[in-house]
Protein backbone atom coordinates (compact mmCIF):
# COMPACT_ATOMS: atom_id res chain seq x y z
CA UNK A 1 0.00 0.00 0.00
CA UNK A 2 0.92 3.50 -0.85
CA UNK A 3 0.44 7.04 1.42
CA UNK A 4 1.28 10.40 -0.01
CA UNK A 5 2.66 13.28 1.90
CA UNK A 6 2.07 16.65 0.55
CA UNK A 7 4.74 19.00 2.95
CA UNK A 8 7.07 21.46 1.86
CA UNK A 9 9.27 20.60 5.18
CA UNK A 10 11.83 17.82 3.94
CA UNK A 11 12.98 17.14 7.75
CA UNK A 12 8.60 16.26 8.01
CA UNK A 13 9.82 13.46 4.94
CA UNK A 14 12.54 12.12 6.73
CA UNK A 15 11.08 11.55 9.83
CA UNK A 16 7.56 10.08 8.78
CA UNK A 17 9.56 7.85 6.31
CA UNK A 18 11.52 6.53 9.31
CA UNK A 19 8.73 6.42 11.51
CA UNK A 20 6.53 4.18 8.70
CA UNK A 21 9.60 1.83 8.17
CA UNK A 22 9.87 0.96 11.22
CA UNK A 23 6.10 0.48 12.21
CA UNK A 24 4.03 -0.18 8.90
CA UNK A 25 7.10 -1.80 6.68
CA UNK A 26 4.03 -2.47 3.82
CA UNK A 27 3.00 0.98 3.50
CA UNK A 28 5.44 2.54 0.48
CA UNK A 29 5.81 6.75 1.44
CA UNK A 30 5.11 8.64 -1.62
CA UNK A 31 6.13 12.54 -0.76
CA UNK A 32 5.30 15.55 -2.97
CA UNK A 33 6.23 19.28 -2.22
CA UNK A 34 3.07 21.28 -3.03
CA UNK A 35 -0.22 21.28 -5.12
CA UNK A 36 1.38 20.60 -8.37
CA UNK A 37 3.61 17.64 -7.48
CA UNK A 38 0.70 16.31 -5.39
CA UNK A 39 -1.66 16.04 -7.93
CA UNK A 40 0.98 14.61 -10.35
CA UNK A 41 1.77 12.10 -7.76
CA UNK A 42 -2.16 11.33 -7.72
CA UNK A 43 -1.80 10.65 -11.12
CA UNK A 44 1.07 8.66 -11.87
CA UNK A 45 2.38 6.86 -8.00
CA UNK A 46 -1.29 6.13 -6.94
CA UNK A 47 -3.58 4.88 -5.76
CA UNK A 48 -3.01 5.66 -2.35
CA UNK A 49 -4.67 4.43 0.68
CA UNK A 50 -4.73 7.31 2.79
CA UNK A 51 -3.28 11.17 2.67
CA UNK A 52 -1.36 13.10 4.84
CA UNK A 53 -1.09 16.93 4.71
CA UNK A 54 1.02 19.33 6.11
CA UNK A 55 -1.28 22.71 7.11
CA UNK A 56 1.82 24.54 7.45
CA UNK A 57 2.69 24.92 4.20
CA UNK A 58 3.49 28.29 2.71
CA UNK A 59 2.23 28.12 -1.02
CA UNK A 60 -0.10 25.71 -1.30
CA UNK A 61 -3.66 25.73 0.18
CA UNK A 62 -4.30 22.68 2.23
CA UNK A 63 -7.95 22.76 1.83
CA UNK A 64 -7.86 23.37 -1.95
CA UNK A 65 -5.35 20.35 -1.94
CA UNK A 66 -7.48 17.89 -0.11
CA UNK A 67 -10.30 18.68 -2.28
CA UNK A 68 -8.37 18.77 -5.25
CA UNK A 69 -7.05 15.32 -4.17
CA UNK A 70 -10.47 14.07 -3.00
CA UNK A 71 -12.09 15.32 -6.32
CA UNK A 72 -9.66 13.34 -8.64
CA UNK A 73 -8.92 10.33 -6.59
CA UNK A 74 -12.36 10.06 -4.50
CA UNK A 75 -12.72 10.02 -1.03
CA UNK A 76 -10.25 8.54 1.18
CA UNK A 77 -8.91 9.24 4.97
CA UNK A 78 -6.83 12.36 5.73
CA UNK A 79 -4.32 12.67 8.16
CA UNK A 80 -4.07 16.62 8.58
CA UNK A 81 -0.65 17.38 10.44
CA UNK A 82 -0.10 21.01 11.54
CA UNK A 83 -0.25 23.76 14.67
CA UNK A 84 -3.88 23.58 16.25
CA UNK A 85 -4.33 27.18 14.99
CA UNK A 86 -3.28 26.46 11.56
CA UNK A 87 -5.16 23.33 11.27
CA UNK A 88 -8.79 24.98 12.58
CA UNK A 89 -8.20 28.38 10.26
CA UNK A 90 -6.89 26.13 7.21
CA UNK A 91 -9.19 23.27 6.75
CA UNK A 92 -12.84 23.55 6.79
CA UNK A 93 -15.80 21.36 8.28
CA UNK A 94 -16.35 20.24 4.74
CA UNK A 95 -12.88 19.02 3.94
CA UNK A 96 -12.47 17.92 7.62
CA UNK A 97 -16.27 15.80 7.75
CA UNK A 98 -15.45 14.55 4.07
CA UNK A 99 -14.39 10.95 5.76
CA UNK A 100 -15.89 9.74 8.79
CA UNK A 101 -11.59 8.31 9.01
CA UNK A 102 -10.03 11.52 8.64
CA UNK A 103 -7.62 12.62 11.72
CA UNK A 104 -5.69 15.31 13.16
CA UNK A 105 -1.77 15.03 14.11
CA UNK A 106 -0.63 18.68 16.42
CA UNK A 107 2.56 19.77 15.66
CA UNK A 108 5.53 19.37 17.14
CA UNK A 109 6.43 15.92 15.50
CA UNK A 110 9.44 15.31 17.89
CA UNK A 111 7.05 14.71 20.79
CA UNK A 112 7.48 11.53 23.39
CA UNK A 113 3.86 10.68 22.90
CA UNK A 114 4.23 11.49 18.74
CA UNK A 115 4.64 7.53 17.59
CA UNK A 116 1.95 5.89 19.87
CA UNK A 117 -0.93 8.37 18.52
CA UNK A 118 0.62 8.23 14.98
CA UNK A 119 -0.13 4.63 15.50
CA UNK A 120 -3.33 4.85 16.53
CA UNK A 121 -4.70 6.80 13.92
CA UNK A 122 -2.69 5.54 11.18
CA UNK A 123 -4.47 2.18 12.69
CA UNK A 124 -7.95 3.79 12.16
CA UNK A 125 -6.78 5.11 7.89
CA UNK A 126 -5.89 1.43 7.48
CA UNK A 127 -9.37 -0.15 8.54
CA UNK A 128 -10.93 2.01 5.88
CA UNK A 129 -8.11 1.33 3.09
CA UNK A 130 -7.61 -2.13 3.62
CA UNK A 131 -11.94 -2.34 3.41
CA UNK A 132 -11.27 -0.36 0.23
CA UNK A 133 -8.82 -3.57 -0.77
CA UNK A 134 -5.85 -1.07 -2.03
CA UNK A 135 -3.67 -4.21 -1.47
CA UNK A 136 -4.91 -5.47 -4.34
CA UNK A 137 -5.50 -2.64 -6.62
CA UNK A 138 -1.93 -3.54 -8.63
CA UNK A 139 -1.69 -6.16 -10.57
CA UNK A 140 0.32 -7.83 -12.48
CA UNK A 141 -1.91 -9.34 -15.41
CA UNK A 142 -2.36 -11.30 -18.56
CA UNK A 143 -3.22 -8.22 -21.14
CA UNK A 144 -5.01 -10.91 -23.56
CA UNK A 145 -7.80 -11.37 -20.50
CA UNK A 146 -8.64 -7.11 -20.88
CA UNK A 147 -9.87 -5.30 -23.16
CA UNK A 148 -9.55 -1.53 -23.68
CA UNK A 149 -12.11 0.73 -23.53
CA UNK A 150 -11.82 4.40 -24.80
CA UNK A 151 -11.85 6.54 -21.75
CA UNK A 152 -14.46 9.18 -23.34
CA UNK A 153 -17.29 6.50 -22.79
CA UNK A 154 -17.00 6.72 -19.38
CA UNK A 155 -17.65 10.05 -19.54
CA UNK A 156 -21.19 9.41 -19.89
CA UNK A 157 -21.59 7.64 -16.62
CA UNK A 158 -20.98 8.78 -12.72
CA UNK A 159 -20.25 4.96 -11.32
CA UNK A 160 -19.20 2.07 -13.48
CA UNK A 161 -20.46 -1.80 -12.96
CA UNK A 162 -17.17 -3.21 -13.39
CA UNK A 163 -13.75 -2.53 -11.56
CA UNK A 164 -11.96 -0.50 -14.06
CA UNK A 165 -7.80 -0.23 -14.66
CA UNK A 166 -5.36 1.87 -16.10
CA UNK A 167 -2.22 -0.13 -17.97
CA UNK A 168 0.78 1.33 -15.72
CA UNK A 169 3.15 -1.32 -18.27
CA UNK A 170 2.23 -4.01 -20.77
CA UNK A 171 1.39 -6.65 -17.68
CA UNK A 172 0.82 -4.27 -14.99
CA UNK A 173 -2.29 -2.33 -14.49
CA UNK A 174 -3.71 -0.67 -11.58
CA UNK A 175 -7.65 -0.51 -10.62
CA UNK A 176 -8.45 3.50 -10.53
CA UNK A 177 -12.23 2.99 -9.92
CA UNK A 178 -13.77 -0.04 -8.21
CA UNK A 179 -16.95 -1.56 -9.18
CA UNK A 180 -20.29 0.42 -8.34
CA UNK A 181 -18.98 3.45 -6.66
CA UNK A 182 -19.45 7.16 -8.19
CA UNK A 183 -16.09 8.68 -9.89
CA UNK A 184 -15.69 11.98 -10.77
CA UNK A 185 -15.49 13.12 -14.41
CA UNK A 186 -12.14 15.26 -13.22
CA UNK A 187 -10.53 11.73 -12.48
CA UNK A 188 -11.04 11.06 -16.10
CA UNK A 189 -9.93 14.28 -17.48
CA UNK A 190 -6.90 14.19 -15.41
CA UNK A 191 -5.80 11.14 -17.19
CA UNK A 192 -6.80 12.28 -20.74
CA UNK A 193 -4.57 15.52 -20.34
CA UNK A 194 -1.93 12.83 -19.04
CA UNK A 195 -2.76 11.57 -22.66
CA UNK A 196 -4.40 8.18 -21.85
CA UNK A 197 -6.72 7.23 -23.94
CA UNK A 198 -7.62 3.44 -23.27
CA UNK A 199 -8.92 2.09 -20.07
CA UNK A 200 -9.59 -1.32 -19.26
CA UNK A 201 -12.28 -3.77 -18.02
CA UNK A 202 -11.73 -8.03 -17.80
CA UNK A 203 -12.61 -9.11 -21.19
CA UNK A 204 -15.71 -11.21 -19.27
CA UNK A 205 -16.77 -8.20 -18.11
CA UNK A 206 -17.16 -5.74 -21.07
CA UNK A 207 -19.14 -8.75 -22.70
CA UNK A 208 -21.32 -8.43 -19.85
CA UNK A 209 -21.21 -5.06 -19.73
CA UNK A 210 -22.28 -4.62 -23.83
CA UNK A 211 -25.31 -6.75 -23.53
CA UNK A 212 -26.46 -5.22 -20.32
CA UNK A 213 -25.76 -2.05 -21.88
CA UNK A 214 -27.62 -2.89 -24.84
CA UNK A 215 -30.49 -3.97 -23.34
CA UNK A 216 -30.81 -0.77 -21.15
CA UNK A 217 -30.22 1.80 -24.32
CA UNK A 218 -33.01 -0.13 -25.96
CA UNK A 219 -35.75 0.08 -23.53
CA UNK A 220 -34.73 3.73 -23.06
CA UNK A 221 -35.07 4.52 -26.56
CA UNK A 222 -38.47 3.35 -26.46
CA UNK A 223 -39.60 5.04 -23.36
CA UNK A 224 -38.01 8.20 -23.33
CA UNK A 225 -39.91 10.80 -25.49
CA UNK A 226 -38.22 12.64 -28.15
CA UNK A 227 -38.85 16.30 -26.16
CA UNK A 228 -37.30 14.89 -23.17
CA UNK A 229 -34.31 17.64 -21.75
CA UNK A 230 -32.10 14.04 -21.77
CA UNK A 231 -32.48 12.71 -24.95
CA UNK A 232 -29.67 13.52 -26.24
CA UNK A 233 -27.32 11.45 -23.66
CA UNK A 234 -29.50 9.04 -24.15
CA UNK A 235 -28.37 8.93 -27.86
CA UNK A 236 -24.73 9.65 -27.12
CA UNK A 237 -24.25 6.40 -24.53
CA UNK A 238 -26.52 4.37 -26.79
CA UNK A 239 -24.25 5.35 -29.90
CA UNK A 240 -20.97 5.01 -27.76
CA UNK A 241 -22.42 1.11 -26.39
CA UNK A 242 -23.49 0.31 -30.56
CA UNK A 243 -19.22 1.52 -31.71
CA UNK A 244 -18.04 -0.71 -29.11
CA UNK A 245 -20.59 -3.40 -29.71
CA UNK A 246 -19.13 -3.82 -33.01
CA UNK A 247 -15.37 -3.28 -32.53
CA UNK A 248 -15.65 -6.06 -29.36
CA UNK A 249 -17.91 -8.62 -31.63
CA UNK A 250 -18.73 -7.05 -35.38
CA UNK A 251 -22.14 -6.75 -36.39
CA UNK A 252 -24.20 -9.17 -34.65
CA UNK A 253 -28.26 -9.64 -33.97
CA UNK A 254 -28.08 -7.48 -30.97
CA UNK A 255 -25.76 -4.35 -32.79
CA UNK A 256 -28.69 -4.30 -35.27
CA UNK A 257 -31.40 -4.38 -33.31
CA UNK A 258 -29.55 -1.82 -30.94
CA UNK A 259 -28.78 0.32 -34.36
CA UNK A 260 -32.03 0.46 -35.76
CA UNK A 261 -33.48 1.68 -32.19
CA UNK A 262 -31.18 4.71 -32.10
CA UNK A 263 -32.01 5.73 -35.82
CA UNK A 264 -35.53 5.27 -35.04
CA UNK A 265 -35.45 7.30 -31.99
CA UNK A 266 -33.10 9.98 -34.01
CA UNK A 267 -35.64 10.60 -36.66
CA UNK A 268 -38.41 10.67 -34.25
CA UNK A 269 -36.48 13.50 -31.98
CA UNK A 270 -35.70 15.65 -35.31
CA UNK A 271 -39.57 15.76 -36.36
CA UNK A 272 -40.34 16.63 -32.18
CA UNK A 273 -37.80 19.44 -32.43
CA UNK A 274 -38.59 23.04 -33.83
CA UNK A 275 -35.78 23.25 -36.32
CA UNK A 276 -32.22 22.18 -37.03
CA UNK A 277 -31.71 25.11 -35.36
CA UNK A 278 -33.35 24.17 -31.99
CA UNK A 279 -31.04 21.08 -31.85
CA UNK A 280 -27.75 23.13 -32.44
CA UNK A 281 -28.86 25.24 -29.70
CA UNK A 282 -29.53 22.89 -27.36
CA UNK A 283 -27.13 19.83 -27.86
CA UNK A 284 -24.60 19.04 -25.45
CA UNK A 285 -21.48 19.72 -27.26
CA UNK A 286 -18.77 19.32 -24.25
CA UNK A 287 -19.06 15.21 -25.65
CA UNK A 288 -17.50 15.79 -28.60
CA UNK A 289 -15.94 12.78 -30.92
CA UNK A 290 -16.97 9.73 -33.01
CA UNK A 291 -20.50 9.29 -31.54
CA UNK A 292 -21.10 12.84 -31.14
CA UNK A 293 -20.39 13.74 -34.47
CA UNK A 294 -22.28 10.48 -36.11
CA UNK A 295 -25.40 11.77 -33.97
CA UNK A 296 -25.01 15.68 -35.56
CA UNK A 297 -24.80 14.06 -38.97
CA UNK A 298 -28.01 12.12 -38.71
CA UNK A 299 -29.81 15.66 -37.09
CA UNK A 300 -28.27 17.60 -40.62
CA UNK A 301 -29.14 14.49 -42.15
CA UNK A 302 -33.01 14.74 -41.31
CA UNK A 303 -33.10 18.28 -41.94
CA UNK A 304 -31.90 18.25 -45.77
CA UNK A 305 -34.25 15.18 -46.57
CA UNK A 306 -37.23 17.10 -45.32
CA UNK A 307 -35.98 20.16 -47.08
CA UNK A 308 -35.98 18.18 -50.00
CA UNK A 309 -39.01 16.63 -49.43
CA UNK A 310 -37.88 12.79 -48.73
CA UNK A 311 -40.91 10.93 -46.97
CA UNK A 312 -39.31 7.55 -47.35
CA UNK A 313 -38.62 6.51 -43.87
CA UNK A 314 -36.49 3.37 -45.35
CA UNK A 315 -34.31 6.56 -46.56
CA UNK A 316 -34.02 8.49 -43.65
CA UNK A 317 -33.21 5.11 -41.52
CA UNK A 318 -30.40 4.83 -44.54
CA UNK A 319 -28.58 8.29 -43.94
CA UNK A 320 -29.09 7.67 -39.99
CA UNK A 321 -27.00 4.12 -40.13
CA UNK A 322 -24.58 5.74 -42.04
CA UNK A 323 -24.35 8.35 -39.68
CA UNK A 324 -23.56 5.96 -36.54
CA UNK A 325 -21.21 3.69 -39.02
CA UNK A 326 -19.07 6.18 -41.17
CA UNK A 327 -16.20 6.86 -38.40
CA UNK A 328 -16.41 3.84 -36.46
CA UNK A 329 -12.99 2.33 -37.81
CA UNK A 330 -11.04 5.71 -37.07
CA UNK A 331 -7.82 5.47 -35.01
CA UNK A 332 -8.17 8.64 -32.75
CA UNK A 333 -11.48 10.66 -31.82
CA UNK A 334 -9.55 13.58 -33.12
CA UNK A 335 -9.32 12.72 -36.45
CA UNK A 336 -13.34 12.98 -37.02
CA UNK A 337 -12.50 16.66 -37.05
CA UNK A 338 -10.47 16.36 -40.34
CA UNK A 339 -12.17 16.39 -43.72
CA UNK A 340 -9.37 16.18 -46.28
CA UNK A 341 -6.81 13.58 -47.55
CA UNK A 342 -4.13 16.20 -47.52
CA UNK A 343 -4.97 18.20 -44.20
CA UNK A 344 -1.51 19.32 -42.56
CA UNK A 345 -3.47 18.36 -39.61
CA UNK A 346 -2.28 14.73 -40.39
CA UNK A 347 0.98 15.67 -39.67
CA UNK A 348 0.60 14.97 -35.93
CA UNK A 349 -0.38 11.24 -36.47
CA UNK A 350 2.14 7.83 -36.80
CA UNK A 351 2.11 6.77 -40.56
CA UNK A 352 -0.01 3.92 -39.79
CA UNK A 353 -2.48 6.31 -38.19
CA UNK A 354 -2.42 8.16 -41.65
CA UNK A 355 -3.12 4.95 -43.18
CA UNK A 356 -5.60 3.87 -41.30
CA UNK A 357 -7.67 7.19 -41.66
CA UNK A 358 -7.63 7.02 -45.24
CA UNK A 359 -8.47 3.86 -45.61
CA UNK A 360 -11.69 4.37 -43.09
CA UNK A 361 -14.54 5.01 -45.85
CA UNK A 362 -13.31 1.39 -47.42
CA UNK A 363 -13.12 -0.15 -43.72
CA UNK A 364 -16.52 1.31 -42.36
CA UNK A 365 -18.11 0.24 -46.14
CA UNK A 366 -17.34 -3.25 -45.18
CA UNK A 367 -19.53 -3.10 -41.60
CA UNK A 368 -21.88 -1.36 -43.69
CA UNK A 369 -22.23 -4.30 -46.00
CA UNK A 370 -23.13 -6.36 -42.95
CA UNK A 371 -26.85 -4.03 -42.55
CA UNK A 372 -28.19 -5.88 -45.71
CA UNK A 373 -31.83 -4.44 -44.58
CA UNK A 374 -30.20 -1.12 -46.19
CA UNK A 375 -29.35 -1.28 -49.97
CA UNK A 376 -26.24 0.74 -51.00
CA UNK A 377 -25.43 2.42 -47.38
CA UNK A 378 -22.01 0.80 -48.02
CA UNK A 379 -21.90 2.88 -51.43
CA UNK A 380 -22.56 5.96 -49.34
CA UNK A 381 -20.05 5.30 -46.55
CA UNK A 382 -17.59 4.68 -49.29
CA UNK A 383 -17.52 7.45 -50.89
CA UNK A 384 -18.67 9.89 -47.70
CA UNK A 385 -15.27 11.82 -48.03
CA UNK A 386 -15.76 12.58 -52.16
CA UNK A 387 -16.02 15.53 -54.00
CA UNK A 388 -17.61 16.61 -57.00
CA UNK A 389 -14.24 18.02 -58.25
CA UNK A 390 -12.43 14.77 -57.28
CA UNK A 391 -10.26 16.21 -54.65
CA UNK A 392 -11.75 14.10 -52.24
CA UNK A 393 -10.52 10.48 -51.03
CA UNK A 394 -9.94 7.60 -51.01
CA UNK A 395 -11.21 6.89 -54.99
CA UNK A 396 -11.95 10.02 -56.43
CA UNK A 397 -14.64 9.11 -58.73
CA UNK A 398 -16.43 11.28 -61.37
CA UNK A 399 -19.06 14.06 -59.96
CA UNK A 400 -21.73 11.81 -62.00
CA UNK A 401 -20.93 8.50 -59.32
CA UNK A 402 -21.69 10.67 -56.55
CA UNK A 403 -25.34 10.57 -55.99
CA UNK A 404 -27.95 13.00 -54.67
CA UNK A 405 -28.22 11.20 -51.51
CA UNK A 406 -24.22 10.68 -51.68
CA UNK A 407 -24.13 15.23 -51.99
CA UNK A 408 -26.46 14.98 -48.60
CA UNK A 409 -24.50 13.16 -46.30
CA UNK A 410 -21.12 14.72 -47.29
CA UNK A 411 -22.67 17.67 -46.95
CA UNK A 412 -24.16 16.40 -43.17
CA UNK A 413 -20.76 15.32 -42.29
CA UNK A 414 -18.69 17.81 -43.40
CA UNK A 415 -20.87 20.23 -41.17
CA UNK A 416 -20.90 18.05 -38.27
CA UNK A 417 -17.21 17.91 -38.36
CA UNK A 418 -17.00 21.02 -38.24
CA UNK A 419 -19.64 22.70 -35.41
CA UNK A 420 -18.90 19.21 -33.20
CA UNK A 421 -17.20 20.46 -29.67
CA UNK A 422 -18.14 24.14 -31.04
CA UNK A 423 -20.23 26.62 -29.01
CA UNK A 424 -22.60 27.51 -32.52
CA UNK A 425 -23.40 31.22 -33.65
CA UNK A 426 -24.63 32.32 -37.41
CA UNK A 427 -21.43 33.87 -38.07
CA UNK A 428 -19.44 30.45 -36.87
CA UNK A 429 -21.75 28.36 -39.60
CA UNK A 430 -21.73 31.00 -42.04
CA UNK A 431 -17.62 30.49 -41.58
CA UNK A 432 -18.25 26.66 -42.17
CA UNK A 433 -20.39 27.14 -45.01
CA UNK A 434 -18.21 29.43 -47.21
CA UNK A 435 -15.24 26.97 -46.54
CA UNK A 436 -17.04 24.45 -48.75
CA UNK A 437 -18.12 26.80 -51.41
CA UNK A 438 -15.09 26.19 -53.55
CA UNK A 439 -15.18 21.78 -53.66
CA UNK A 440 -19.44 21.89 -52.93
CA UNK A 441 -20.56 24.53 -55.65
CA UNK A 442 -20.97 21.96 -58.31
CA UNK A 443 -23.70 19.49 -59.90
CA UNK A 444 -26.30 17.77 -56.84
CA UNK A 445 -23.63 19.38 -54.51
CA UNK A 446 -24.40 22.83 -55.25
CA UNK A 447 -28.23 22.25 -54.70
CA UNK A 448 -27.48 20.59 -50.98
CA UNK A 449 -25.19 23.57 -50.13
CA UNK A 450 -27.94 25.88 -50.66
CA UNK A 451 -30.37 23.87 -49.29
CA UNK A 452 -28.12 23.48 -46.60
CA UNK A 453 -28.01 27.63 -46.24
CA UNK A 454 -31.36 28.10 -46.31
CA UNK A 455 -31.88 25.77 -43.47
CA UNK A 456 -29.38 27.34 -41.26
CA UNK A 457 -30.39 31.06 -42.41
CA UNK A 458 -27.02 31.86 -42.95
Amino acid sequence: MKTLLISDNKSDWELMRNVLKANYSQIQLVCAINTEDALNAATVDGPFGFLIIDCNMRESDPNQLGMDLIDFAGSRPIVFIGHESVISNRITQELYQSNEFNETILKPLDRADFIPEFREKIDNCLRWAKDEEFEQSIEEVNPEDYLPMKIKAFYLYNQFPYDIYLAITSSTYIKIISANKNYAHSTLSTYAKKNVKYLHIRKDDQLKYLESESLKCIKGLKSMSPKHKDIYLLHLRAVTILHQYIVALGVTPSVLTLANSIATSVNQTYKAKESLQHILATYPYFYQGIASKSLLTAYICAAIAKKLRWESETTKMKLTICSLLQDITLPEEEMTKINSGTSPELKKYSEEEVKLYLNHPMSASEYAKQFSTYADIDYIIENHHELPNRKGFPNKPSSSRLTQICAVFNTAQYIAASIDGQTIDNNYLSKVLKTMSRDYNHGVFKEVLNITKNILKV
